[in-house]
């Protein structure tokens, strides 16, 4: 068994039999307000949307998924030529954060989960649906980032809203959801095969989460304070006039394409005092993770030819 294989029963019900890849993605087709009802009282920070049928959201959730597979893949394929600043390798470690994160949003997606930011113009849209079905009852509905859950096999998809700012904003609210639903998947994965192979992978998933929570990071977020101390801070010696000792800034260079390769290979922890190479081989194994379940659901359309087709296929085959 391969770690896509431990990942499978657990997509969102139906997204993987959709083939036709929406224009629109999830806020859009809310703020549209055409395919859905509010059949239930709305809170100020919670609502649900019922439709008569399921692909109805699930199409312009299979919009996202696109998008997000996609800015992973450029942000982690388009590489600069080091020849000309052989020793500069921040923006690279930038970008395989910012692949990583865009790499959590697919993943979370893909199993049912969507992070997504309403604006007041949706919002909008939303009081007026919920007030002609008689349940907006006065709320004031906030706007701002809703976890969306469409995990079930149901007609109804339920949105919360995040506390971004108690949290610590949007990445590590992000973080924090990756690392909580990588935690339950792995429980339930054990719960329902006790294979070696399930095992291997259990272990796997617990080391990224020990990453995910390295040196005490709250909300799991350990990779959005090293983008921080890389980005803002330019720690660790990756800028000018670095500093940063010759064997680990090869082995960097080196492992540039690990996302690429078996990522149960993907070496996660033994790097104690070597904080860089720890942050890219993590960034590395969620952006690869993200790509091979993409991978795997868009062989498995039975449909036609999967959504994942028109985009994800097309930029990982330049990959």
């Amino acid at each position: 068994m391969y770690i896509d294989d431990a990942f499978r029963p657990f997509w969102a019900d139906g997204l993987r039999n959709v083939i036709v890849n929406n224009s629109k993605n999830l806020n859009d087709w809310i703020k549209d307000g055409n395919d859905y009802q509010i059949n239930s009282p709305v809170a100020s920070n919670e609502f649900t949307i019922n439709t008569y049928n399921r692909d109805l959201f699930l199409k312009p959730i299979s919009q996202d998924c696109n998008r997000f597979s996609t800015s992973a893949l450029e942000s982690i394929i388009k590489i600069d030529n080091l020849e000309i600043l052989p020793k500069s390798i921040c923006w690279i470690l930038i970008k395989q954060y910012y692949s990583a994160f865009y790499s959590a949003h697919l993943i979370l997606r893909l199993l049912g989960y969507s992070l997504t930011q309403f604006d007041g113009s949706t919002i909008s849209t939303v009081r007026k649906i919920a007030n002609i079905f008689g349940n907006l009852n006065s709320v004031n509905i906030e706007n701002g980032y809703y976890l969306v859950n469409y995990v079930n096999n149901t007609r109804t998809i339920h949105c919360k809203k995040q506390n971004v700012n108690q949290t610590g904003g949007s990445h590590i609210t992000l973080w924090k959801l990756f690392g909580e639903k990588i935690k339950e998947l792995n429980l339930q994965m054990l719960s329902t095969n006790s294979s070696s192979d399930i095992q291997d992978i259990s272990l796997k998933l617990d080391e990224l989460i020990f990453n995910l929570d390295y040196v005490g990071s709250n909300n799991h977020s350990w990779l959005s304070r090293m983008r921080n101390d890389l980005n803002y801070k330019h720690m660790y010696g990756v800028w000018h006039p670095y500093n940063l000792p010759k064997p680990q800034l090869e082995l960097l260079k080196r492992n540039i394409g690990l996302w690429k390769s078996n990522i149960m290979d993907i070496e996660l922890k033994n790097h104690i005092g070597n904080e860089l190479v720890r942050f890219s081989y993590t960034c590395q194994f969620i952006i690869g993770l993200g790509s091979l379940i993409c991978k795997d659901m868009s062989f498995r359309c039975s449909e036609g030819k999967s959504y994942l087709n028109s985009g994800y296929s097309k930029i990982i085959n330049v990959a």
